[in-house]
């Protein structure tokens, strides 16, 4: 069987790295404020002094053949359940055992390269009433196929250009609304061209007008689901995502600068539910890259309009007039000693709906974002995203000893709107009476790589502390999140 071969494979093998987004070595920690042209990479296990071994050398691949994967174990385990799904609030404790299993391919040439990449993501161990998602499980997938093709002095002395078409994943800038998930056991793809243009000067230019994967078998399909039947994704010409992106580094002395459009318009397609959305998002960056004995900080604003509808219900055919914002504040310093110590101070805010009842929604749409790098982990856990919140926060994160970084955040969340829904939770007071405060969260996160770097083990979890919206609209239970996980690069 192909399960067997994929999930064992790498038990087998010593390990080695993947790339985020082409087959490439990764170094980069998710939390540091990078550089947009930085390609973000699935493993950021610190580099070793010995070279970990790697299935590319073990078999002789010429140059011009690049094989390159990864198996990930997790396991977690949530002592009380406060998210309302399917209407009902479920008792007891929540426990999941995911597995992830990819492996990439790439044929090239000088100019002309042709990338395969397979995605195994397998759920097993949790409760039997537990409703599984596609954010969980996706078995056996074609996770990316594309033909890229590079080129170069094509405007300018020096400069570059690829132009990528096909199913692949994405990257862009702060990864807040376009990116390939790390923490969660599937990834986002897309059906589409991808053009980037870079020059000597630090500027760069990306383009891309695509069609969102839609991952089978749907939620709807939970015996599916269940089984870890095979099920080939799909795309709908219907459906699409576009936009361009530019950025500029050392716009003035050590402060980079982004600016983006994004397009959505998205429907419910095959057996999954989404709510119809025909967005349009603007939004400018400006950061200082964190840098060891300097300060460093970020602001990112984006404001979001369109047209949108305020649920999944096939019934709701309601088109609401979309406009929402948000805003990222973030600073902090970086000591230049041998702990790695970086102190950080955090803000965010995105709108929720003011009026449930006034033919608008305001409530803002991550698109294809990630929380995990800012609100915790996600998994069965995932306490908060960029939807109705205000948040101050304060992050410490530090090497405790040779090998073992230490994250540890703390930050209370509070609605935006009174009468929208705590979205994570699917709790919501269409009359605004129950409260601002829904949770205090406090995060940790402690990682030691492996095997000189070809593998690394992590540890942690979060505890959430019901605040006064908790407990007027859910059960109120506070709830301890912890997991396990090990990364094996091959």
């Amino acid at each position: 069987m192909l399960l067997p071969l994929l999930t064992a494979a790498p038990l087998l093998l010593s390990p080695i790295a993947i790339s985020q987004e082409d087959p490439a070595p990764a170094v980069l920690e998710e939390n540091v404020v990078v550089a947009s042209g930085a390609e973000l990479k699935l493993s950021d296990v610190p580099p070793a002094k010995k070279g970990p071994w790697k299935l590319q050398d073990a078999i002789g691949a010429p140059d011009w053949f690049q094989v390159k994967g990864q198996f990930r174990a997790r396991f977690e385990h949530l002592s009380e359940r406060f998210k309302k799904i399917g209407g009902v609030l479920r008792d007891g404790p929540g426990q999941i055992v995911v597995l992830r299993t990819l492996l990439a391919m790439t044929l090239k040439d000088e100019y002309l390269s042709l990338t395969t990449e397979l995605e195994d993501s397998r759920a097993y161990g949790y409760p039997s009433d537990e409703i599984l998602s596609t954010g969980q499980i996706n078995a056996v997938e074609l996770l990316q196929a594309y033909v890229r093709a590079d080129f170069s002095d094509v405007f300018t002395g020096g400069d570059t250009t690829r132009v990528k078409m096909g199913r692949q994943t994405m990257d862009m800038g702060s990864r807040r609304f376009v990116a390939r998930n790390r923490y969660r056991n599937t990834i986002n793809s897309f059906l589409g061209v991808n053009a980037r243009w870079e020059d000597t000067t630090g500027s760069a230019v990306e383009a891309f007008f695509t069609s969102p994967t839609i991952r089978l078998p749907g939620t709807g399909d939970q015996e599916a689901l269940r089984n870890n039947e095979i099920k080939f994704d799909k795309e709908l010409a219907d459906n699409s995502f576009w936009g361009l992106f530019g950025s500029h580094e050392e716009v003035v002395d050590n402060v980079n600068a982004e600016l983006y459009y994004y397009g959505l318009d998205r429907g419910d397609v095959f057996n999954l539910a989404v709510a119809d959305r025909k967005l349009h998002t603007f939004g400018s960056r400006w950061y200082r890259p964190t840098v060891a004995g300097e300060p460093f900080w970020e602001i990112e604003y984006a404001y979001q309009f369109g047209e949108s509808r305020s649920t999944k219900s096939a019934s709701d055919t309601t088109d609401l007039d979309h406009s929402a914002y948000m805003l990222h504040v973030s600073g902090g310093y970086a000591f230049d000693n041998a702990s790695n110590l970086r102190v950080e101070g955090l803000f965010d805010i995105a709108t929720g709906d003011d009026d449930p009842d006034d033919g608008n929604n305001n409530r803002f749409d991550t698109l294809f974002g990630v929380p995990r790098f800012e609100f915790g982990p996600t998994g069965i856990f995932r306490g908060a995203t960029r939807a109705n919140i205000i948040s101050p926060g304060v992050r410490l994160t530090g090497d405790i000893a040779e090998g073992w970084q230490v994250r540890l955040t703390q930050r209370p969340y509070y609605l935006e709107s009174k009468t929208d829904a705590w979205t994570t939770a699917n709790l919501r007071d269409t009359d605004g009476l129950s409260g601002r405060h829904f949770a205090d969260i406090t995060e940790l996160r402690v990682r030691h790589p492996l095997l000189n770097g070809g593998a690394r083990f992590e540890f942690g979890g979060a505890y959430l502390a019901a605040k006064e919206f908790a407990k007027n609209q859910g059960d109120g239970r506070d709830s301890i999140y912890t997991y396990v996980q090990i990364i094996f690069n091959f």
